[in-house]
């Protein structure tokens, strides 16, 4: 089963959202991104989290069976949403609506992808980037000159890289720019990293460097 979760962070746009409705996932709001999913013609089947950003107005456009109050405040609405989706069986979670707004929200946003390592295969997505955690080899899909990233939270060990346009080789990857913006030169591209915490952020979009 797959799910797709609306954070209430920036607002996603239509087509993003289209996209990642193929087969029919289960949609669930975390809090206030319900009047995301909401936006986009969506009512979604599970609302979880504190409710703080909840207004009579979604209340009143969601049936109130599918409001579920989770009150603990040591963990985000997102990590809420997240566990509510793994509760249902889902395999494969989408985020939209993770990013804009205040940075450290952004940032810890990021931070299910590390805390939910091995449980769904869990990618949260915005205009620009699908972003992904790297847990041994990932492989890369894309038109030559797709831009890729690779971020390290912390230092990760034993970074490979193959079909980019930059390779890495047994590299150890500092968090810092350096593995920021390479290009797919042979599709199918990979990556592999022996130990650490490396972020992949896959572009939707082509910018060939001279």
């Amino acid at each position: 089963m797959r799910a797709l979760i609306f954070a209430n962070g920036d607002g996603p746009s239509e087509a993003l959202v289209a996209s990642l409705m193929v087969d029919a996932p289960l949609v669930i709001a975390a809090d206030g991104g319900a009047r995301h999913a909401l936006a986009c013609g969506i009512v979604p089947r599970a609302v979880v989290g504190d409710l703080d950003s909840i207004n009579d107005e979604l209340r009143e456009a969601i049936p109130s069976d599918r409001f579920h109050r989770i009150p603990r405040l040591d963990i985000t609405d997102l990590e809420k949403a997240v566990a509510y989706a793994l509760e249902q069986g889902c395999g494969d979670i989408d985020i939209v609506g993770a990013g804009g707004g205040r940075s450290d929200h952004a940032i810890a946003n990021l931070s299910v992808l590390v805390i939910h390592r091995g449980a769904a295969q869990i990618s949260v997505h915005d205009e620009l980037f699908e972003i992904s955690l790297v847990d041994g080899e990932t492989a890369i899909e894309g038109e030559p000159g797709t831009v890729v990233s690779l971020v390290a939270i912390g230092e990760c060990k034993g970074v490979t890289t193959r079909g980019l346009r930059w390779p890495l080789h047994d590299f150890a990857l500092p968090f810092g720019p350096r593995g920021v913006h390479n290009e797919i030169a042979e599709s199918p591209a990979s990556v592999s990293v022996r130990s650490g915490d490396l972020l992949l952020y896959r572009g939707r979009f082509i910018e060939k460097h001279a």
